[in-house]
């Protein structure tokens, strides 16, 4: 085993540690994470899997995947509680660095995707909401696993990949509706209309394949209307407000578009000193006009940023998925100006 490999186990293992250990003994973080575990519980505790509840009232405010998530675990390793609750946003943390180090290496080399991985470990943000048990680090997962395949579908013209960003998609919608389209749609069609192939988003495949997603991301509600007589008026005032703003509910926060230029460089402390370097590479480097692959993960980051900052409903938690496409950019870059130039 190389000296490189030996360094990457030990990367990983750090990250496992840092997510895991004494996870369960965490003061309750948040509303959110409470609401969670009183719906988990009671999911567990009643059987009924399909209309969550939260204090004897049904609660469809939020898709149920991560709810669906929290009582599967609970059901494995021994009922719910607070361990079983927050492992699941652990795992999808882990899952998430494996995935960014995966789309490092797609974009370099083994080097490259160590520094990336590296960059996200280095956003203390990354850590903290890999410790809360709500649907926040589960979508942030399947985000950048739909830009992911996404990038790598462009590049190759490979159809196959149709069928696994569709269920991707709908996976992410069953985990946080509106909010997950926003994040994922926002970054592929800036960068179609920047390579004008705004036409390829209507292509027949594409478009049958599309079907799957959105069959998959509102079977739920389609059930749910069904079920309960009164979801239908409910669901209309949840999907039809503007990406999760709910007026009259703890939910709604208005904020400025200049929100996250103040809150968001925090969230990746200490990676954020990269900032300043990075705006400076861009700048020089025509926004990686040479580097087409990275420069689509800088259009996703951009997209992410600026589409959350003109809503005018934000909480500094929805950038969450732009910490992986950051780190991407920051460790390719890292590698191909600082290391390979120092080789």
């Amino acid at each position: 085993m190389t000296r490189a490999r030996w360094l990457r186990a030990g990367l990983f293992l750090a990250i496992a540690l840092g997510l895991f250990v004494g996870l369960g003994s965490d003061r309750m973080w948040r509303e959110s994470e409470e609401r969670c575990a009183k719906v988990v519980a009671e999911m567990v505790r009643s059987g009924d899997w399909l209309v969550p509840r939260l204090d004897g009232e049904t609660r469809l405010q939020k898709p149920p995947l991560f709810y669906w998530a929290g009582a599967l675990s609970a059901e494995l390793f021994g009922g719910p509680n607070l361990l079983t609750l927050r492992s699941v946003s652990g795992l999808a943390a882990l899952l998430l660095a494996a995935a960014v180090w995966r789309a490092g290496r797609a974009l370099g080399s083994e080097r490259s995707a160590d520094l990336c991985t590296f960059v996200l470990a280095a956003c203390a943000f990354f850590f903290i909401r890999g410790r809360v048990g709500d649907a926040e680090m589960l979508l942030a997962l399947l985000v950048f696993l739909s830009l992911f395949v996404f990038e790598v579908l462009w590049r190759s013209r490979d159809r196959r990949l149709l069928p696994a960003l569709s269920v991707l998609v709908g996976l992410a919608f069953l985990t946080k509706a509106t909010a997950a389209l926003l994040s994922i749609f926002a970054p592929i069609l800036v960068w179609l209309a920047l390579e004008r192939s705004l036409r390829l988003a209507i292509r027949p495949a594409v478009l049958a394949w599309s079907l799957l997603g959105a069959a998959i991301g509102l079977s739920w509600y389609a059930v749910i209307v069904w079920r309960v007589p009164e979801a239908g008026e409910a669901l209309r005032a949840f999907l039809v407000a503007p990406l999760g703003k709910q007026a009259g509910t703890n939910a709604t926060h208005l904020r400025g578009p200049f929100y996250y230029l103040l809150s968001f460089p925090g969230q990746l402390l200490p990676a954020a000193v990269l900032l300043p370097w990075l705006a400076w590479e861009a700048w020089r480097g025509g926004f990686w006009r040479a580097e087409p692959r990275v420069r689509f993960w800088a259009v996703a980051f951009v997209a992410q940023f600026v589409g959350w900052s003109l809503l005018p409903s934000k909480q500094y938690h929805y950038l969450l998925p732009a910490v992986p496409v950051y780190a991407l950019v920051a460790g390719r870059t890292l590698e191909a100006r600082v290391f390979r130039a120092r080789g």
